[in-house]
């Protein structure tokens, strides 16, 4: 019996974590990483009521063939800091995985920061709840592997790097 409870309480945390998460600030971009002030935090709702964008693609991640991908492009989210094309762009997801993407990508091609797939929005199971989505499907060029590198999920920060 003990364990029941056990059990039963830490599945009433989750939930309840669960569900304070979906009010909390999910993505936080920076366009200055020596100014706290220029970083902003989106909720899901948030960044779908930026002006959204609507890829259809396929990538090596994804089981089924082409899905549509809908939310702001990475470039919007930007947009306050005047990106140049030999700036980076510092991703990282939920797991603190990182990488980077080249500025040139963002200016180049409509990437976005998928909110909805298929017009659902995505758990972190299924690589959400934001996932970079570059057009690929549209540019033979973006097939190649080093941009599959580049379609991280579970995406947390944006950080832009400028060089000096």
């Amino acid at each position: 019996m003990t364990r029941f409870l056990t059990a039963l309480s830490l599945y009433a945390a989750l939930l309840l974590s669960a569900a304070g998460a979906s009010a909390q600030p999910v993505l936080t971009v920076t366009v200055d990483p020596d100014d706290a002030s220029r970083a902003t935090e989106y909720t899901a709702d948030e960044l779908l009521a930026l002006e959204s964008v609507e890829v259809t693609t396929d990538n090596d991640y994804l089981e089924d063939g082409p899905a549509t991908f809908t939310g702001p492009l990475l470039r919007t989210l930007l947009a306050d800091a005047d990106l140049e094309p030999g700036d980076e762009i510092q991703v990282a997801a939920l797991n603190d995985y990182r990488t980077s993407i080249p500025a040139e990508d963002v200016l180049d091609y409509d990437v976005i920061v998928a909110v909805l797939m298929d017009g659902e929005p995505m758990s972190v199971r299924d690589k959400g709840p934001f996932w970079v989505i570059y057009p690929m499907s549209d540019n033979p060029e973006l097939q190649e592997p080093k941009f599959n590198d580049r379609l991280i999920w579970q995406l947390s920060k944006v950080e832009l790097t400028q060089p000096e």
